[in-house]
């Protein structure tokens, strides 16, 4: 019996996002979903870059592939996390640039090799039944992995958008990296935190169980994704296993297989698109909408301007309308494309300049007793973690705010995406929330500082092609992240019934510190495989400080 793939992609850049920084890639045997982070850019670089990379898996003039599909998987990632580094050195700006990967590579016969690093997510429905394959690499799922908070406190949890673990981050890579039995029927979901984070589980479930095609799934899930906020870029694939057919055999479906087949690169990739990508002649490179709501999975090229447009207000296509509809969406966005691009340009300079006319009203009027009860978290002068009364702004010369207390954390003892993120400021809604984020940067130096002495350096041995019943552990629910390095994303959701729709702030959140002890001893003991996770991100294990990150 011979496998293969059906699939659908989409990518929308989401309600809030200016950009796209998720990257996508299917095909009848590899599957790739990426969730840049690091903003300014370099998030978008990143997924695109592990995408790319990917999908040279695909192609039969790349070297150096060995044949093995976990062994070539592996070395992929592995390679993507090279080049973004590489990237990274020739622009140290660029710092804290980095990437989550999920992806499944059909290993032939019955088996497919899964590598996942970061929080983007898998998930399996067979049987009626969904089941969540990959694991959060997230600073809350270490908590819940220690038993200090459970699932529905993580779902909650301010620092949900931690990431332990993440391409671009360091020199090494700790990958997951197994290989999972497949059946006829299986199908699959890759997914970005934009996806899973606004939308519950019941509903990826009852969505993936109801609609027989891939395409109809795939869009209402975005619809979904979208309802529920959309404060976050939102890519995701939807995948069936089947039976090919012998050669020679024909169906009423063989036109559908024959397009299906073809790759579809969807996000930044598509429209960043490199060497590494699949070539096709002029006017039928794989582009399924960048970042479009209504891209079909069909091979075309869209238009920046057309991938850019706005979601319509209208409800998702039910099972059984025809693609026709779909492409003509496609085509109004293109015409509205662009104007919808020039109006949110101009949005901005208004929107900015409307404000600053409220800002300064209000300090004319009595808003500076209004911008006394405000606090952030910044640096000092001297280089430390400083809580700051008032708001991060000057008017006519005039600095809205000024250093309340200075903490004993210093910024460069911080893993590199949580520096980045002081430096940058971190709006907080009282100061009791502020000294619970210090709290907890507290908790992150000194674990950094604790583990070059005492977390030693493991290296995981990738699996045998032959699966055994430890080479999934499904997890049926963990948290995610809902925050970017730059860019606000909404709270992920836990368990099978509701998400949360709570807080968008960007960065660090303030929280009910997580329950570890000050003493780099006491955190070590209670969480060693956490701390290994996190050495690598660490200053003094990352030379130049590679960083977690949020994606």
């Amino acid at each position: 019996m011979s496998l293969s793939l059906r699939y659908a992609a989409r990518s929308h850049v989401g309600l809030i996002r200016d950009g796209n920084e998720d990257s996508g890639y299917a095909s009848a045997r590899l599957l790739v979903i990426a969730d840049g982070m690091g903003g300014q850019a370099a998030g978008e670089i990143a997924s695109a870059v592990a995408v790319e990379t990917l999908a040279e898996l695909d192609s039969p003039h790349t070297t150096g592939l060995t044949g093995d599909p976990v062994r070539d998987l592996d070395e992929r990632v592995k390679l993507a996390n090279t080049k973004i580094r590489g990237i990274i050195a020739q622009n140290p700006e660029l710092e804290g640039m980095g990437t989550t990967v999920t992806a499944l590579f059909l290993a032939g016969g019955n088996h497919l090799a899964f590598a996942h690093i970061g929080d983007s997510r898998a998930y399996r429905l067979r049987g009626g039944l969904l089941e969540q394959i990959s694991t959060d690499h997230t600073w809350v799922q270490r908590l819940i992995d220690e038993g200090q908070i459970t699932e529905d406190e993580a779902g909650r949890h301010p620092q949900r958008s931690l990431l332990m673990r993440a391409l671009g981050t360091s020199g090494e890579v700790d990958l997951d990296l197994t290989v999972l039995d497949l059946q006829a029927g299986d199908r699959f979901l890759l997914c970005s935190d934009g996806l899973s984070g606004f939308v519950p589980f019941s509903t990826l479930a009852s969505t993936l169980s109801g609609y027989g095609d891939p395409h109809h799934a795939a869009e209402t899930l975005i619809q979904h994704a979208l309802r529920g906020g959309g404060a976050d870029n939102i890519t995701c694939i939807v995948a069936d296993a089947y039976e090919q057919q012998a050669p020679g055999a024909h169906s009423s479906s063989q036109a559908e297989t024959q397009y299906l087949e073809l790759p579809v690169v969807v996000g930044a990739a598509a429209e960043n698109q490199g060497s590494g990508l699949p070539s096709f002649s002029t006017g039928s490179r794989p582009v399924a909408g960048g970042t479009d709501p209504n891209v079909t999975g069909m091979i075309q090229t869209v238009s920046a301007s057309a991938a850019a447009a706005p979601a319509p207000a209208a409800a998702p296509t039910e099972p059984g309308v025809s693609d026709t509809a779909e492409l003509e969406a496609v085509d109004a966005a293109s015409e509205a494309g662009a104007g919808g691009r020039k109006r949110r340009r101009w949005v901005k300079p208004t929107a900015i300049a409307g404000t600053c006319v409220i800002v300064l009203g209000a300090v004319a009027g009595g808003g500076y007793y209004w911008a006394q009860q405000q606090y952030y978290v910044g640096t000092d002068a001297n280089g430390h973690v400083a809580i700051y009364q008032g708001v991060n702004m000057s008017l006519a010369g005039l600095k809205l705010s000024h250093v309340y207390v200075s903490e004993p954390v210093t910024v460069a003892g911080l893993p590199a995406a949580q520096q980045a993120k002081v430096r940058a400021s971190i709006t907080t809604n009282s100061l009791s929330d502020a000294q619970a984020i210090v709290s907890t940067l507290s908790i992150m130096e000194n674990d950094c500082a604790a583990l070059t002495a005492v977390v030693p350096t493991t290296t995981a041995a990738a699996p045998s092609l032959s699966p055994s019943p430890s080479a999934t552990t499904p997890t049926a629910h963990a948290s995610d992240k809902a925050s970017d390095t730059a860019s606000p994303k909404a709270n992920a959701s836990t368990g099978h019934a509701t998400n949360s729709a709570g807080d968008t702030s960007s960065s660090l959140s303030p929280s009910a510190t997580p329950s570890a002890s000050a003493d780099p001893s006491a955190s070590l003991s209670s969480g060693i495989t956490g701390l290994h996770q996190l050495s690598a991100q660490c200053p003094s294990n990352a030379g130049a400080s590679g960083g977690s990150g949020t994606s």
